[in-house]
């Protein structure tokens, strides 16, 4: 069995004290020449030496630890962005705790009193529907916390949190404009969930692209959807009856349904109707890969919100009363962009 390395053995190896390995592997300040500080970090990494968590916090007053408060793990869209959040936390020397609150404001509340019992250094945090429209309580909440929040993906137009998010109004006026420049009129949207304020900040600017273009949505053609498979596939029937010849859904997952009905029916995405998704989280997955949809920059938000986190870290650091995520709050505002994949096409009479 193999017998764990201690820091009195590198210190001991290196001709130092334990205080002075302490100091230079925990990255802290000391008197010591450049030549002395390297050979302790490489008598460290000669010796496979892993640093005691516990041990370190002690040294640093930081657990190392971030949080991810994510509404549905089994969303792809969350569980891509978990992933990214979770790599560019790694590149900081952070292990991230996700947690999922099922889109429920009372599953937050306990999970929020939870995280921050854990001393956790930071939280990333997706609001529960229920939470976005009691916005008074979540500012509680996250006035409460002792670390630094940054509000991530669902943007509140607040002004008292850190956020970072995508702009879903352009990206749905972007997809209007793409199937008006396509020749198509007869246009439906199937919307998510008609409590998630993404999902009408998409259908928001969809319908007011058409609306100033001279083409206000027929209500017929105007569906709710509910960001599952099965709303789309619903949808298909009713939208290609009624003579859609493009359409518009609010996420990747929607339009899988739809094309699936469609298949069934013996259509053909762009043949018989042009279709635009949103997220473009299914083609790593082997799905969806003629599928036109938009990019959130999932990779983009998670970065932004790392170098976030760790400015915030730092002032927090720098002083315990500094919390400037919340007096001085920043909104990162991302702009989506069009992956086209052609299951848009002309417009032509003797399509359908």
């Amino acid at each position: 069995m193999s017998v764990r390395v201690r820091l009195k053995d590198v210190a001991s190896a290196a001709g130092v004290s334990v205080a002075a390995a302490s100091l230079v592997l925990n990255d802290r300040p000391i008197r010591m020449s450049k030549g002395k500080r390297k050979l302790i970090i490489e008598t460290a990494k000669k010796l496979k030496y892993v640093p005691n968590q516990n041990a370190r916090s002690l040294v640093t007053n930081t657990s190392m630890l971030l949080a991810l408060l994510v509404p549905d793990i089994e969303n792809y869209f969350f569980a891509s962005l978990a992933k990214r959040i979770e790599d560019t936390c790694r590149s900081y020397g952070y292990s991230l705790i996700v947690a999922n609150s099922d889109d429920k404001e009372k599953i937050e509340h306990e999970l929020l009193i939870q995280l921050d019992s854990q001393d956790i250094d930071g939280l990333f945090l997706i609001p529960s529907q229920e939470s976005v429209k009691n916005k008074a309580a979540l500012k509680a909440e996250v006035t409460r916390m002792s670390c630094p929040v940054i509000l991530t993906d669902r943007l509140l137009g607040i002004d008292w949190c850190d956020s970072v998010g995508s702009n879903n109004y352009s990206g749905g006026r972007q997809a209007a404009e793409i199937l008006l420049r396509h020749g198509h009129t007869r246009i439906a949207c199937i919307s998510g969930d008609r409590e998630s304020d993404t999902s009408e900040a998409r259908k928001a600017g969809f319908v007011d692209g058409l609306s100033e273009a001279g083409f206000p949505i027929n209500p017929e053609l105007d569906v709710n959807g509910d960001y599952r498979f099965g709303s789309g596939y619903e949808a298909a029937d009713s939208l290609i009856d009624k003579g859609a010849t493009g359409v518009f859904c609010c996420n990747d997952l929607m339009a899988l349904g739809f094309i699936n009905r469609l298949n069934e029916r013996g259509m053909r995405i762009p043949d018989d109707c042009s279709l635009i998704g949103y997220d473009n989280t299914l083609n790593h997955l082997g799905v969806g890969q003629n599928l036109t949809t938009f990019d959130q920059g999932i990779a983009e938000m998670a970065k932004t919100c790392s170098s976030q986190m760790m400015r915030r870290i730092s002032e927090l650091q720098k002083d315990a009363r500094n919390k400037t995520w919340l007096e001085s709050p920043v909104t990162h505002v991302l702009e989506p962009t069009v992956v086209h994949r052609g299951s848009v096409r002309n417009f032509s009479s003797t399509t359908n």
